[in-house]
């Protein structure tokens, strides 16, 4: 049987304690503490009036978060979704624990500056999806003519995948803005084999506490896959699995949880 420990013992109030009185001595005061303690609630809650303050709101807040939820049989196996997140968190210590050694073992090959983003997306992406990227642009800008810059005919038309050689030696600021990058070509090109590569690497080199500005991206990221995934057409497609992958990933070890099937699942019951 537990005991509710004393901070600081008064001994018992006397019997003949004139609470109408002004309290003369320190004990005095802490036995009108302890009398009036006894008569308040343990909760309280406030009853507000939120009418009045309608026409006072400045921020709305849209309940919908715009993610997707899966339809059925598109959702991911809990048994798989733990085991490959498991996998995803042993990649990422690994590379943490030992990523001086591995940047030794794994030398900086080129990759265009940072802020170069056709030439990200002609190395990462290669010629083909390289120009579909850039005629959606000029579709938009009313330019329609695409060409190569000479730096970047130097470049093999195929595309690059993200080997640790590049992985290693780009920084968090770099990872978050070809993440960017990658997201707004998933927009225009649509979900590939070789860009799940790229956005898993990235989110493996990810760090955390997130900033808000990556934390912002993450989800931009959640609801585009999550559109993604409800497009497609047949639960056997070779996507979905991946994109359940980078989904789980966001949603479980990133911590946004409301970007997930099981928040969605459990909020409308």
């Amino acid at each position: 049987m537990s005991h509710k420990l004393i901070a600081f013992d008064i001994g018992k109030i006397p019997k003949n304690f004139d609470l109408d009185s002004p309290p003369l001595t320190g004990l005095d005061y802490l036995y009108r503490v302890q009398i009036e303690s006894k008569t308040c609630p343990k909760v309280v809650v406030s009853n507000i009036d939120k009418t009045k303050y309608l026409d006072r709101r400045t921020v709305r807040v849209d309940v919908c978060n715009g993610f997707i939820a899966a339809r059925p049989g598109f959702e991911p196996d809990s048994e798989w979704q733990d085991e490959h997140l498991e996998t995803f968190r042993d990649y990422k210590l690994k590379i943490w624990e030992n990523r001086e050694q591995l940047k030794e073992k794994f030398p900086k090959r080129y990759f265009p500056p940072i802020h170069k983003k056709d030439d990200w997306c002609f190395y990462c992406l290669g010629a083909e999806k390289y120009k579909l990227v850039k005629e959606d642009e000029s579709e938009s800008s009313r330019d329609t003519e695409v060409e190569l810059s000479p730096k970047r005919a130097r470049f093999s038309n195929s595309p690059n995948e993200p080997l640790l050689s590049i992985m290693l030696h780009l920084n968090q600021r770099r990872i978050i803005t070809l993440l960017t990058y990658h997201v707004d070509w998933l927009e225009i090109t649509g979900f590939s084999d070789l860009q799940g590569k790229w956005v898993y690497a990235l989110l493996v080199r990810m760090e955390t506490p997130l900033d808000p500005d990556a934390c912002d991206l993450l989800r931009r990221l959640a609801r585009l896959c999550s559109k993604l995934r409800y497009e497609l057409s047949t639960s056997d497609d070779e996507f979905l699995k991946p994109l359940n992958l980078i989904l789980s990933i966001v949603a479980h070890y990133f911590d946004q949880k409301d970007m997930s099937d099981d928040f969605v699942g459990d909020s409308s019951k």
